[in-house]
């Protein structure tokens, strides 16, 4: 008998598998009653539903179809940039968004994941641009809020990053990761009152976000109570074990 998880992740795949089926039915269908081919936006669209199902080379595949029909469309190369970067293929992502930018330059969220693709890449300055040239063309862009306060965080400039984070939590007030942020800058800041309170709020609305465990870990590890700070990584890492090789270094600073 197959364990319940893989059991489960065999019926989510067959439901994926359906899913798909059932997309490329219906544009197939569409594109006979036309008598016509499948258009670009067909295949963009079918691209948008596999990425969107973390098929992302079927997704790849689609997004070229539709740029080879359509080659002058920015969000075809936008959509295909986003499945490069989830494959953390960061170059080919770039690469795609620059072809987006030359062609519409005034796309916000093109620049904030170009930014964040940047960011993974080490590119600090090309990232902050990015997010700079975001909120000069959406002023609340929450996101592009968000990831700047992360840069200028990792910078050193602890203000501009906690003026970032507030700015994105009054935009909006329901982001888990947003006060889990806030609170790792005011931990940096001293201000360990406010950041368990950031950070528990963080916790209240998502009980699986694995930063906040790890970041409420260095508040106990700084007022040196480990058996708090253990018990916090301990969860942390159980969500997300990708977290120690980031934490782990900040966690020996501390001690």
């Amino acid at each position: 008998m197959q364990p319940i998880s893989q059991r489960g992740r065999s019926c989510e795949n067959n439901l994926i598998r359906l899913f798909v089926i059932s997309i490329n039915c219906v544009l197939l269908l569409s594109a006979c009653n036309r008598q016509q081919p499948l258009t670009a936006s067909d295949h963009n669209k079918l691209g948008n539903a596999l990425q969107e199902r973390g098929d992302f080379d079927g997704a790849i595949a689609e997004f070229d179809q539709a740029i080879a029909i359509d080659p002058k469309q920015p969000y075809y190369y936008f959509d295909r940039a986003n499945a490069h970067k989830a494959k953390k293929e960061f170059d080919l992502a770039i690469v795609d968004y620059d072809k987006a930018v030359s062609i519409d330059p005034k796309i916000p969220d093109v620049y904030n994941n170009r930014g964040d693709a940047r960011s993974s890449k080490g590119d600090i300055d090309g990232a902050l641009s990015d997010f700079n040239m975001a909120l000069t063309l959406n002023p609340r862009h929450v996101n592009a809020y968000n990831n700047r306060g992360y840069i200028r965080q990792q910078s050193g400039d602890l203000d501009g990053a906690l003026q970032d984070y507030e700015k994105a939590i009054a935009l909006n007030p329901n982001d888990a990761y947003f006060y889990s942020n806030r609170g790792s800058v005011k931990r940096a800041k001293g201000d360990l009152d406010g950041a368990m309170l950031d950070i528990n709020k963080s916790i209240t609305l998502d009980s699986n976000n694995a930063e906040a465990y790890c970041n409420l870990a260095l508040i106990y590890l700084t007022r040196h109570e480990d058996e708090g700070a253990n018990k916090n990584l301990d969860k942390c890492y159980s969500l997300d074990t990708s977290l120690r090789s980031r934490f782990e270094p900040l966690v020996r600073q501390i001690k």
